[in-house]
């Protein structure tokens, strides 16, 4: 898999650049020095490899990324869409739970 740059994230006045590697895999570099500060991964829990800068600074960063949508979803499979279609056109309308009010008589 070919690297691809998600986005940038900006945390306490300084921009990182969030670089997917590998499938839920993310490099982080900050843009100052352009210098890797670490990797981070999604599945199955957040894990975090820091590199040169505080563990608990990268994993705010990688919290940051993927509150922000920088990462790719890749948390479940594909959903059944024709699945889903059948069900929808054989599934029977609800009535309401209660009736709209009367109309006035007009008088």
């Amino acid at each position: 898999m070919t690297s691809k740059v998600k986005g940038m994230v900006q945390l306490a006045g300084i921009t990182y650049r969030i670089v997917r590697v590998a499938r839920g895999s993310y490099s982080v570099v900050r843009i100052s020095d352009d210098r890797d500060v670490g990797r981070f991964h999604l599945a199955p829990a957040l894990g975090i490899e820091a590199q040169g800068v505080e563990p608990a600074l990268l994993r705010e960063v990688a919290r940051l990324a993927i509150h922000t949508a920088k990462t790719s979803y890749a948390g479940f499979a594909r959903p059944d869409l024709a699945g889903l279609k059948v069900a929808s056109a054989n599934a029977t309308r609800r009535n309401p739970s209660s009736l709209p009010p009367a109309l006035p008589p007009n008088g």
